[in-house]
């Protein structure tokens, strides 16, 4: 099988708006630009991967099936938006500081640590060289940089360019004139 090209997407700030801590399906409102974005890569072939930490799982703001209700919520409006579906959901529910001990853990799926895409690795064969990850934090970044792939900063007027960004870009209809066959 041929290896897939793969968007590695952060959830909060990048899919959905990110007002601290997410989880109610009620509170869930798109990014600009995240539907038409999905939709177009999509279109390109490319695999949509979410890799997302939810320490509020580990600080017991919430639970793993509140995340897993609040994915629902996306998949059901961003196929209501776009006629689109994202790929997979990984989720690092860990924090070392948390309260929950059965999450409250130093784990290698926290980014920017790389177990969330190794996890995507054994269920996709998926081609690192052609995938980017776009994310809006330090820890995005340092995590595609961790795995060789180029990551795209969405700033949101919030974060500076992280060194190691490939790209930054203020929202996300920035990529609408991305061209990602030529720099996949």
């Amino acid at each position: 099988m041929k290896p897939k090209k793969a968007i590695f997407l952060d959830r909060d700030g990048v899919i959905n708006q990110d007002f601290g801590y997410v989880y109610k399906p009620s509170d869930f409102s798109f990014v600009t630009g995240f539907p038409t974005l999905a939709s177009k890569l999509k279109s390109l072939d490319f695999l949509l991967i979410v890799v997302t930490n939810q320490s509020g799982v580990a600080r017991g703001f919430f639970t793993e099936e509140d995340v897993h209700l609040f994915h629902q919520k996306i998949q059901t409006e961003l196929s209501s938006a776009a006629g689109v579906q994202l790929d997979r959901f990984y989720v690092c529910p860990h924090h070392p500081d948390g309260v929950i001990a059965k999450y409250a853990v130093d784990c290698s799926c926290r980014k920017p640590k790389t177990g969330l895409i190794e996890q995507a690795m054994k269920v996709d064969s998926i081609d690192l060289s052609r995938s980017f990850l776009i994310g809006d934090k330090a820890s995005d970044i340092d995590l595609a940089r961790a795995v060789g792939i180029r990551a795209i900063q969405v700033s949101s007027g919030k974060y500076e360019l992280h060194p190691n960004a490939f790209q930054l870009v203020e929202e996300l209809d920035e990529l609408s004139s991305f061209n990602w066959a030529t720099n996949s």
